[in-house]
Order: structure tokens, then C-alpha cells, then sequence
């Protein structure tokens, strides 16, 4: 049996690795005398549901120091409501507190409010308060809470409700989005609410080498298959510390020792499907990365083509160089985890090897498909693109909707993208 999963949230608390420090946080702000809010923030695939699910489990709760006696932990998931109003929300959170809380006596009343047509917040702030004047604490962790706040349902009159039930009525909220609360309203009125003051922002990001390690370690315990140290390296490469990747790489390297693969064959094997599996999530972080943040991207990528040297490696330094809104594009990249910074040597690279496959595949045409330097000048021509003439033989060889993209790095660095067209990364820095 194969004891790497991936495509599902982690339900089991014994498969869950790493995330001590982000869990250590937002137990610490639950236990505070305010109990206060957290806003967990992350990329798809990085663990946010699964973060929520372990907290949602009453013994990790109760070895954390929230015992179901003090805290209601309410999960609720919240992807794909498009259409929700205030009445459902409410309705929904009612229903899930009416078979999570321990004090059953309070049920009558929960589902007296529940069967309203109209939920009043008064009508709340007298149920939370009960709830709260038995000594429980009720902690609603909304996940997928982008559904809430960019849904032009929910005005700032539903949001200054919640903020005040958060800060009066012992309510503290646990959210989960893709990006920061504030950047994910319906409205530039309701980003001045004062409800997003409350929070505090927890970001996720990838495992470290060591994390990566003990999750590997763990789930191969007591299996008959176990990896070499290359093949962890190999897992580790493809991973880039997500633990969405980490397992689907882990998945594909039993797989393919299951078929009894070895050496360049095993490595193919896991690296093609891999690449065919990460496909779709690839084009997921690529189609939400700036314009700006694509030109930093595929600076990363040929400044890590070039020879090494103090003037060529991909260092902040050298990339913004090339490309001046690097210093901006860089922190966001590697707090997404699509970038992976090397503290120890100042370089950065993308997360993955099979990443930088991936975009060289999006940006570049097939052989034969390629425009003709005609069209190129044309475009130039029409356009007003002079400033990209420069680089106006390189052109054809990527997709036209990409040329103003490509044209964004630096001329000498446009070569360097050439070579990555034809560049064998498959065994690049993985074995």
C-alpha cells in the first residue's frame, strides 16, 4: 500500500507534520484573556484546510490546551457558497455549534434561533453571551472565507456584526484565505472596516528541508519501501517544501519502485508524472502571478542558467538588475512559496525544477509554429514596442501573447530563457 496521498485535506492527526510554530501562535491568541482572532493566509495546496481539520480534532485540541470543557472548536468550509446570504451564514455556523457544542442543555436554543427567517443580531449576542457565561469559549475557523468577503451579500453592516460578536461575545474567528483578508473584499468600502483589525496574519509557508525530512521519515515508517538518500533529494527537489507536492512526488517514487524501476528510468518515471499531475496547479499560481511577478519569475529562472559567479547568481541584487520591481515581486513570490530563497547564500530559485519546466513549456512555441520575423516587426511596429527591439530575434521562438512578457528581462538574459527552452532540467539538481 501506497502511503503517500495527495488530492485530500489531512484528516488523520497522525499524518500531519510540521506547522508547530503557525499552530503555536494561534493557540496562544485563543488562550490570550481576548481571545483573540487569526487570519491564516496561504497559496493553494499549502495547508491551510488540513491546518483547520487538525485544530478541528478533539484530542489535538485538548493536547494543545483547548479541552472541548472551555473551547467550542466549529469547522466550517465555506468553498463554492457563491451564493450565500447573511441568514445562511448564520444559519449554517448555528447548525454546526448545535452538534459540536458539550453543553446540550443549550441545543433548544441554538435551533430556536437556527429556524428563524430573519437572524437578529441581538438574538446572537444573547446566545453568545449564554454560551460564553457557562465558560465556553466558541471558536468558528471559516474556511475558503474569500467566499464571504468578495461576496457583495455581505455589506459592512454584517462584518461590523461579526467583529463586535468576536471582540464582546467570546466569538474569536479563525479564517483561511488564499491572500490577506483586507485584499479579498467586494467593495473598497468594506476594505475600511475596521473587522479586519482584529486579526492577526499567520502565513503558511512551505516545509523546510528538516520538516520535509520527518514527514518522509513518518509515512515510510513500517513500510516494506524505504527511500535512499537520492531519493529523498529527488523528493525534496520536486516538493519544494510543499506538502501537497512533497507527497504527490513521495506517491510516484513508490510507484515507480513498485515497478521496479531504478536510476535514470525510476527518475523519468516520477519526474514525467509528476510534471502531468502539477500540470493544472501550475497554471493555477502562474494565471495569479502579476504581470510583474511573471518578468521576476523567468528573470529567476535564466539568472540560474547562467554560469555562476558574483555578477550572474541570482541574488536580490542581480535580479532586480535585470528586472527593477524585483524587490517588490521577490518577498510576495517566496511568501507564496513559488520562490525558494537561500538564506545561507543570498540566491534564489523557483520551487521546483519541474516548475521551471512547466513555464518554459507555457511561454515557448513548438518547433515548426514559430511567427516570422515579419510579424515580429509588425507587432513591434503597431504596438509602439520600440524599446523592445533589442530582443526582437528572440521573439519568435515564444508565444506572441508572451512577447511583451519576455521582452520585461534584460537583453542579455533573453539567451539565457532560449537555453531553457532546450535546457535537460530533468536531471538538473535533483540526483
Amino acid at each position: 500500500m501506497n502511503p503517500f496521498t495527495y488530492g485530500n485535506p489531512i484528516k488523520d492527526p497522525a499524518r500531519f507534520y510540521g506547522r508547530s510554530e503557525d499552530l503555536r501562535q494561534i493557540v496562544n491568541r485563543l488562550r490570550s484573556s481576548a481571545h483573540e482572532s487569526t487570519s491564516i493566509v496561504g497559496e493553494r495546496r499549502i495547508g491551510k484546510t488540513s491546518l483547520l481539520k487538525y485544530l478541528d480534532t478533539p484530542e489535538v485540541a485538548e493536547r494543545l490546551g483547548l479541552p472541548k470543557s472551555e473551547f467550542c472548536m466549529v469547522y466550517i468550509d465555506f468553498q463554492g457558497l457563491t451564493d450565500i446570504t447573511p441568514v445562511r451564514f448564520w444559519q449554517r455556523v448555528l447548525r454546526k455549534i448545535e452538534r459540536s457544542i458539550c453543553l446540550p442543555e443549550l441545543v433548544p436554543q441554538i435551533q430556536t434561533l437556527r429556524d428563524l427567517n430573519s437572524i437578529d443580531l441581538f438574538d446572537l449576542e444573547d446566545m453568545f453571551e449564554t454560551i460564553a457565561s457557562r465558560g465556553l469559549t466558541t471558536v468558528l475557523m471559516l474556511d475558503e472565507f474569500e467566499y464571504v468577503t468578495q461576496n457583495p451579500n455581505f455589506g459592512s453592516d454584517f462584518f461590523g456584526g461579526l467583529r463586535a460578536l468576536a471582540i464582546h461575545q467570546n466569538l474569536p474567528l479563525i479564517t483561511a484565505t488564499r491572500r490577506e483578508l483586507v485584499d479579498l473584499c467586494h467593495s473598497e468600502e468594506l476594505k475600511g472596516s475596521p473587522f479586519f483589525n482584529i486579526f492577526a496574519n499567520v502565513v503558511l509557508r512551505p516545509f523546510n528541508r528538516s520538516e520535509v525530512l520527518e514527514m518522509l521519515d513518518g509515512y515510510l515508517q513500517g513500510s516494506a519501501i524505504q527511500f535512499s538518500e537520492r531519493e529523498k533529494e529527488l523528493v525534496l527537489g520536486l516538493g519544494g517544501g510543499y506538502p501537497f507536492f512533497t507527497q504527490m512526488a513521495g506517491n510516484y517514487l513508490v510507484e515507480a519502485r513498485l515497478k521496479n524501476l531504478d536510476g535514470d528510468e525510476l527518475l523519468k518515471d516520477v519526474c514525467a508524472n509528476f510534471d502531468n499531475q502539477a500540470d493544472s496547479h501550475y497554471s493555477y499560481m502562474w494565471s495569479h502571478s502579476s504581470e510583474n511577478e511573471k518578468v521576476t519569475l523567468l528573470t529567476v529562472i535564466a539568472l540560474n542558467q547562467k554560469k555562476f559567479s558574483k555578477e550572474t547568481s541570482p541574488t536580490l541584487e542581480n535580479i532586480a538588475r535585470n528586472h527593477m520591481r524585483a524587490h517588490l515581486d521577490l518577498p510576495e513570490l517566496v511568501k507564496r512559496g513559488l520562490v525558494i530563497e537561500n538564506k545561507s547564500g543570498g540566491t534564489y530559485s523557483l520551487l521546483s525544477p519541474s516548475l521551471e519546466r512547466w513555464i518554459v513549456r507555457e511561454i515557448t512555441v513548438p518547433p515548426g509554429e514559430e511567427e516570422t520575423q515579419a510579424n515580429v516587426q509588425d507587432w513591434l511596429q503597431t504596438g509602439g514596442r520600440e524599446e523592445l527591439k533589442p530582443v526582437s530575434g528572440f521573439l519568435p521562438k515564444f508565444k506572441k501573447k508572451y512577447w511583451s512578457l519576455v521582452g520585461g528581462v534584460a537583453k542579455d538574459l533573453s539567451m539565457e530563457l532560449l537555453g531553457a527552452v532546450t535546457w535537460q532540467v530533468i536531471t538538473k539538481g535533483l540526483m
